[in-house]
């Protein structure tokens, strides 16, 4: 409702008329499944080129061995332990909590009921993304039983979600996801053998029925889109390419229209998601590159423009990833993916829970350098799938001293800036909130920095937690105090809705002012302010203060005529610990344990206390760690400024 109250009603009526538009394709969809009919037949494209020598022993028996768990009934998840579901498994069961949903039409199934369930496990997967990693293992192996496994699992999947019914049926981006997931699928099997002609029939009727309720219930709207709607629209662009009929071929193009359109509404110009987000940035990267290589099979050329801003949003993950591939958690992230890479299946494999993160994806950034003809590191293993091979261009190397300079790049809509020097790498935030201030994904991440050292954070992003599943938890690893920045007088930069029902909505009210970038003598400065605690009268700025050296200052200003409270929070690294605290004076000294030794500095005024307290690191979606933080408390008469500064052993 808060959202719509600030629209004009010009916008108010186009939408009530689009929802009027929407009811009837509805109604409309429903006599078209009724009649049985099926109009249209499968129609294959080389969207994979398998090259099954270029693989490693490694990377293939990774993906047999997670296609083997498969087999046995076993589903390893990147968000979860391995789960034995049984072989077909339930497919509408939330798989955590143990509660189920019913068979029942999806108009009357309530899909977020606030009982301990979550309905992203059963979702999860019903996405059906195992289904081309059985496919990858036969092709790499020839062997018929991942082949058998995969049609059972799809055949039984058809069987047990009738169009329309039951909770696998409620929002079109699972059926987009779905569909895609089954034609990865039949172009790993093909060509189909004669006596696999039946099945073929179901499935393609079962594409059909994806088609259909895709297009009766998109997930438009004028007032606020984001990947939800994307995917539906790149879902259509597959299945218009994927099925052969009359009516199917000719919206071929203006759906491929559709996805060029968006990529520039969805996407800044840095090539930053405007989700605020650096989990949707790949789910959404992911998506554009799959109709890019959809396409490229098809033989269709696309819009510059979009090709442009893809390769932008591949550039924005290469500033912020780590050199392992491992890219900060910002915003939320439920770890969505298109198409599980061969570093989501490694991590399913080998790597447990603790140790897993959701955002190291150095393969699909691999993919996006050999896409676009620079110089692959990692994921080429992966690139070889769709024929994509590494640029000749020799990979630029960095002497050490260069590599001790301080570099500076900022991502001017995204609002983020990334500093690299010695073994530091500073990450600071003032993000724009989610969709111009609509969107479900931000958080209270304003002023926030991010701090790594030799590749491990000293200063880290809280993460996600969950969504639905708790409420009270949800919000707080989206709240300021959450992360690396200030509270004043216990107000959230942006207001977090007290009610359950509010999980992904968020208020507008921390605007923030571009990030400036200049020199204070010896200094590389990095300045931005925020301006969520106006309505109390306060106005947050803070200085990054940059020298190529061994620490880094900050300085925070808080504006303004009153006594206020103010809250400083350090989340450190799951493998950093807090050492002894000392206060001396107006200033606080608290020594840091990890991979060096560091300490941090605070000064500013005479009331200022710290303490240790235990935190929540969330690297995967429902998950957590035990972590710490330090909390700097102070009361003071504005305006006010602290002094942080932060020291590490050369």
């Amino acid at each position: 409702m808060r959202i719509l109250s600030r629209q004009s009603p010009v916008l108010l009526f186009k939408e009530s008329t689009w929802r009027v538009l929407k009811k009837w394709k509805q109604s409309r969809f429903k006599a078209l499944t009724l009649n049985g009919h099926c109009p249209v037949r499968f129609r294959h494209l080389p969207y994979y080129h398998p090259l099954p020598k270029s693989w490693n022993s490694s990377a293939r028996d990774i993906v047999c061995r997670v296609a083997d768990e498969f087999c046995k009934g076993r589903f390893p998840f990147l968000s979860y332990e391995t789960v034995t579901l049984g072989f077909p498994p339930p497919w509408h069961l939330d798989f955590v909590s143990g509660k189920k949903w019913e068979m029942a039409p999806n108009g009357e199934l309530e899909i977020v009921r606030h009982d301990g369930s979550d309905v992203k496990a059963p979702w999860e997967l019903s996405r059906l993304q195992h289904l081309p990693v059985l496919g990858k293992a036969h092709v790499l192996t020839g062997e018929d039983r991942y082949r058998e496994a995969a049609k059972t699992l799809l055949s039984d999947w058809i069987d047990r979600n009738p169009v329309g019914m039951g909770v696998n049926w409620t929002i079109a981006m699972e059926a987009a996801l779905r569909s895609i997931s089954i034609v990865l699928l039949l172009n790993l099997l093909w060509p189909l053998r004669p006596q696999e002609s039946p099945w073929l029939e179901k499935v393609t009727r079962s594409l059909w029925h994806h088609y259909l309720y895709i297009q009766a219930h998109l997930e438009f709207s004028h007032i606020v889109r984001g990947n939800h709607y994307l995917s539906n629209i790149v879902g259509l662009v597959w299945l218009s390419h994927s099925l052969e009929a009359r009516s199917v071929t000719a919206r071929r193009r203006s759906y491929q229209q559709l996805v060029e359109r968006e990529i520039l509404y969805q996407v800044y110009a840095d090539g930053g998601d405007y989700e605020a987000s650096s989990g949707y940035q790949v789910l959404v990267a992911q998506l554009f590159t799959s109709v890019l290589l959809l396409l490229r099979a098809d033989k269709v050329e696309v819009n510059t423009s979009f090709r442009d801003r893809l390769e932008r949003m591949y550039r924005w993950m290469k500033t912020l990833a780590d050199p392992q591939g491992r890219l900060p958690h910002v915003g939320d992230c439920d770890d969505g993916r298109v198409e599980w890479l061969l570093d989501d299946l490694k991590q399913m494999r080998s790597v447990s829970l603790p140790e897993r993160d959701s955002l190291r994806v150095s393969s699909f950034i691999g993919m996006g350098e050999t896409l676009f003809g620079s110089a692959a590191s990692e994921g080429v293993t992966d690139s070889t799938w769709y024929e994509l091979k590494p640029s000749s261009r020799p990979v630029p190397t960095t002497s050490a001293a260069l590599a001790s300079n301080l570099s500076v790049k900022i991502l001017p809509n995204s609002g983020i800036a990334v500093s690299q020097f010695g073994v530091a790498e500073i990450t600071f935030m003032a993000i724009p909130n989610g969709i111009h201030g609509k969107g479900s994904h931000t958080h209270n991440d304003k002023l926030s920095i991010i701090l790594r050292l030799d590749g491990e954070d000293l200063l880290c992003d809280s993460g996600t937690g969950c969504y639905s599943r708790d409420a009270a938890r949800r919000n707080y690893f989206r709240s300021t105090a959450a992360h690396n920045t200030a509270i004043v007088n216990q107000r959230e930069q942006n207001d977090i809705p007290d009610s359950p029902r509010g999980i992904f909505s968020l208020g507008n009210e921390a605007q923030v002012s571009p990030i400036e970038e200049f020199m204070d003598g010896e200094y590389r400065c990095l300045r931005a302010s925020h301006f969520g605690y106006r309505k109390i009268g306060v106005v947050h700025t803070r200085f990054l203060k940059l020298k190529a050296t061994n620490g880094i200052l900050i300085e925070d200003t808080f504006s303004g005529s009153t006594k206020n409270d103010v809250e400083l929070h350090f989340h450190l690294g799951q493998n950093w610990k807090v050492g002894p605290i000392e206060s001396q004076s107006t200033e606080m000294q608290i020594s840091l344990r990890g991979t060096r030794n560091a300490q941090l500095r605070v000064r500013g005024c005479d009331s200022l206390v710290a303490e240790k307290r235990p935190a929540q690191i969330s690297r995967l979606f429902g998950n957590s760690i035990g972590g710490e933080e330090i909390l700097v408390r102070l009361s003071g008469s504005l305006p006010l400024t602290i002094y942080s500064e932060l020291i590490w052993e050369e």
